[in-house]
């Protein structure tokens, strides 16, 4: 997505409506993977601190989604989409990825602290 962005707003050229429906319906489907790894039980929170943490993880993974849609159908209404939509969904990518670091990074750790020898 940031290279689509990025190459073809350097040239002056947008990616195509569709394209970018096509990212953010993929980017849902990536969201609510997401969310199933934390749902596993290798990531149940042992304590205090990582219910809260894995919380966060959850409550930020459904605000994306629902802004994911919400931008879809916007996108979708709308006949002449404006560069503010592309801004969004790079927007919205960034928050993605930063997520799936926080979530990795949750696994990682939850992996690391309780695996029995």
């Amino acid at each position: 997505m940031r290279t689509l962005l990025n190459t073809r707003g350097s040239t002056g050229l947008e990616p195509g409506v569709n394209a970018l429906i096509h990212r953010l319906e993929r980017n849902l489907q990536d969201v609510g993977q997401l969310r199933n790894y934390l749902n596993s039980y290798s990531c149940e929170p042992q304590t205090y601190t990582d219910f809260k943490r894995i919380e966060s993880l959850r409550n930020r993974l459904d605000t994306l989604a629902k802004v994911n849609r919400a931008i879809i159908l916007t996108i979708k209404e709308d006949k002449h989409p404006t560069k503010r939509y592309y801004e969004k969904v790079q927007e919205q990518y960034s928050e993605f990825n930063a997520l799936k670091r926080g979530v990795e990074a949750y696994m990682e750790e939850a992996r690391t602290k309780y695996v029995h020898h």
